[in-house]
């Protein structure tokens, strides 16, 4: 269960009581929205209907930590190896939208460097993992 002092992953699936954080928009970056919304039956029922919903939208969830596949040497795998190829980037003067961020796991662990790349981490792309990072590196403000 969610409560505001659990530590959030920014990047789970759609499962009943996640957190719809925001929608992935043509251009690949994530929309966040103002409030996440809790993903009651229904919604989760709704969502499923859409073929990969994690393409198309980024939920939260509980992070469970040494549970997650992504989970190395203590930390979040993902947001290390966003943040390693992208060691040039600064956090940005004006950090996105994000209704989560104290309890984001990525911001825990990178702080306003990892909200500056956020919006451009979607769960499950098509796109290879090289491919993901030089869009990341070629749409991040500096």
């Amino acid at each position: 269960m969610v409560t505001p002092s659990t530590t959030l992953c920014p990047s789970a699936r759609a499962e009943e009581g996640a957190l719809l954080l925001g929608v992935v928009g043509p251009d690949q970056a994530v929309r966040m929205l103002s409030e996440p919304e809790r993903l009651t039956p229904e919604l989760t029922e709704a969502i499923a209907a859409v073929d990969e919903p994690e393409k198309h939208f980024r939920f939260a969830n509980r992070c469970v930590k040494s549970g997650c596949n992504q989970w190395q040497g203590g930390r979040c795998g993902v947001i290390d190896r966003v943040m390693s190829v992208n060691q040039h980037l600064a956090a940005s003067t004006s950090l996105p939208n994000c209704a989560i961020r104290l309890q984001c796991r990525w911001h825990q662990q990178s702080g306003p460097s990892a909200c500056t790349v956020c919006p451009f981490i979607v769960t499950d792309a098509t796109q290879t993992r090289e491919e993901r990072l030089a869009y990341i590196d070629s749409h991040v403000v500096q």
